[in-house]
């Protein structure tokens, strides 16, 4: 890989920062580390944990080291000018039930890039396939300790894998993952189900795999794949019924025992998706446990509902009408938790179920509506003082997925809206509004 030192040039640094006190200046360029030259932030972010450092340093008079002494948690307080993780890695797989693939044209330009970066898997918690990471990386990757990552394994069964990755050169998944835990590094993984080809026997073949890398293997998410309208073209996928996300639960909250019992988690999660196709209750908040798979749907509904619960009880709620918007997924929970707080405090809620238009198909999290949604279900209709909203369908600093801002839809439906965060947050909202 060719390093590329202009990355590190620094643009500004903090006042009473360590980099200040050592008398590194802004336009300096960190030429190495610890006698090591940079190739991106992962380098920097490793040697930025050090307590003791030797930074060389190319300046307007040549170059010069710099030795620093601090505590581990010490950030430098450089600004560079230039991102350090440089050009994204774009995808090679073309997988059959790829989500980008299944996109409306017309759309944000940016939603089209298919990411394969297991540097923003470690950063932002991205799940990647690593199906082609080469030999260098993979080492890179040990010898700086990244962890955790988060990867989508889909099944363990390589020929299958290649099929569903649509890529017939992808590197051998269980080579990968065991090498990665023999070098201590720890990841999350996930499988998408598509009903009939990484479903039943496949995933409990997944699943025991997984589970004999833990504790390296840390958790084992289990989601639904995602189809909308937009297929035309692409492979056939069956998408998950109420029988099958009853079988699904089953198998997965039998796993569930299995490993609690031996080892005290449960390490395997069925997305909340499952259990509202199932038409069951969610599992009890305990046995989600550190909520480390919330990012795909495990356990989010579940977290929320009980952060609301518990703030709602020493919280006094304005006597207002107020509308709530959600998708179709959330809204059996959140009609039980308005009409428990319009019993409570006699506050007027309206609860408003919105059908995604944007994507179509099964696509039925709020997360993934767009504005032009809320102004079909919600143009014209009496909303009261103030609306509610997930605040996961706003991406980008307040807007929607089909470019719609919040400042439009406000204005579309003439009315304030507030992004909900969470539930604490939405106890504190209907308090205020």
């Amino acid at each position: 890989m060719k390093r590329v030192f202009a990355l590190f040039e620094i643009k500004s640094v903090a006042e009473r920062s360590v980099a200040e006190r050592c008398a590194i200046k802004k336009g300096d360029v960190v030429v190495s580390i610890n006698g090591e030259e940079l190739i991106d932030y992962i380098d920097y972010a490793y040697f930025c944990a050090e307590e003791k450092l030797k930074i060389k340093l190319s300046g307007k008079n040549g170059t010069r080291t710099v030795r620093i002494k601090k505590d581990a948690q010490d950030d430098l307080g450089l600004e560079f000018t230039q991102p350090l993780l440089g050009k994204k890695r774009m995808c090679a797989n073309k997988c059959v039930f790829c989500f980008v693939d299944q996109l409306p044209k017309g759309m944000r330009n940016s939603l089209y890039f298919k990411d394969e970066d297991w540097r923003y898997s470690f950063i932002m918690g991205n799940y990647v396939t690593l199906a082609r990471i080469s030999k260098s990386e993979l080492r890179r990757i040990i010898k700086r300790g990244v962890s955790p990552l988060f990867i989508s394994v889909h099944t363990v069964d390589e020929n299958l894998r290649k099929t569903m990755l649509g890529n017939h050169n992808a590197l051998p998944i269980r080579r990968i993952l065991k090498k990665l835990a023999k070098n201590g590094i720890r990841f999350h993984t996930q499988v998408v189900i598509c009903p009939g080809q990484n479903d039943k026997e496949k995933l409990e073949e997944t699943y025991k795999f997984l589970r004999k890398l833990y504790p390296a293997a840390m958790s084992l998410a289990v989601v639904p794949v995602g189809l909308t309208e937009f297929r035309q073209g692409l492979n056939q996928i069956s998408p998950v019924d109420k029988d099958g996300a009853r079988q699904t639960i089953k198998e997965v909250e039998k796993w569930q025992k299995e490993c609690f019992n031996s080892s005290g988690t449960r390490f395997i999660f069925a997305a909340d998706e499952y259990y509202i196709k199932a038409g069951k209750s969610l599992p009890p908040l305990e046995n989600y446990e550190a909520f480390e798979q919330i990012e795909n749907g495990v356990g989010l509904m579940a977290k929320f509902m009980d952060e609301a619960e518990r703030a709602l009880e020493s919280c006094e709620c304005s006597e207002r009408n107020i509308s709530i918007a959600t998708g179709e997924d959330a809204y059996p929970f959140l009609k039980e938790l308005a009409d428990t707080i319009s019993g409570k405090c006699g506050a007027k809620i309206d609860l408003h179920k919105v059908k995604n238009h944007t994507f179509g198909g099964g696509v039925t999290v709020s997360g993934l509506l767009g504005g032009k949604d809320y102004i079909t279900a919600l143009k014209g209709k009496e909303l009261g003082q103030a609306l509610l909203i997930s605040a996961n369908s706003l991406k980008d600093e307040e807007v929607f997925l089909d470019d719609v801002t919040l400042i439009e839809l406000e204005q579309e439906l003439d009315i304030k809206i507030y992004p909900v965060r969470d539930g604490y947050h939405f106890a504190k909202l209907l308090a205020k509004v």
